[in-house]
């Protein structure tokens, strides 16, 4: 087994064993904390919390609601595309992935251009800002093509005291926020 898959599924088996009452409070944490932090962005690419990563929901809907909410959508080539979503009713689950994405027949693609931040998930994260996800290079190809903040979002058990192995395609957060 490789570094990365030793680390990856050491953390997802640490966050699966995360308390309910410890993830309602991280996500009350999450809600208060990163409202403040992106008050005055126009547009941020949020993501639809799979069921053992940190609950945005509630923040996903007060952007919605403000109409400031992009959410990603894998393309053919599995390339992540901005889209605005100003209902989180325009999410349709994806079967080959998982997730929930943007339903392209009700949500308009965002230009790059027009991204001020990207909250971004992951499995493991480390105190110089480098992060582990689930493995697909996803995050880091969509990135790479970006200049605005990436914020790694993620419950406080997600840190590693040790720094994590990069290679030259992993792109380092510009901020980190654990609850």
């Amino acid at each position: 087994m490789s570094y990365k898959a030793k680390v990856r599924k050491a953390y997802l088996d640490k966050r699966r064993g995360i308390a309910w009452a410890r993830k309602e409070e991280a996500k009350q944490e999450a809600y208060k904390t990163l409202t403040a932090v992106l008050k005055e962005l126009s547009y941020v690419l949020s993501f639809a919390s799979k069921k053992e990563e940190i609950d945005l929901w509630p923040l996903n809907q007060k952007l919605a609601d403000e109409k400031r909410l992009l959410f990603p959508r894998l393309d053919a080539s599995e390339a992540i595309v901005p889209y605005r979503v100003t209902d989180l009713k325009h999410l349709a689950f994806h079967p080959k992935w998982g997730v929930l994405e943007p339903d392209p027949a009700l949500c308009l693609k965002c230009p790059l251009e027009k991204v001020s931040a990207v909250l971004v998930p992951g499995v493991v994260f480390d105190a110089t800002f480098n992060r582990l996800g689930y493995g697909k290079g996803h995050y880091d190809r969509f990135l790479s093509r970006l200049s605005c903040p990436f914020l790694g979002v993620g419950f406080k058990e997600q840190l590693s005291e040790d720094p994590l192995e990069v290679e030259p395609h992993d792109v380092p957060l510009t901020d980190l926020y654990l609850f």
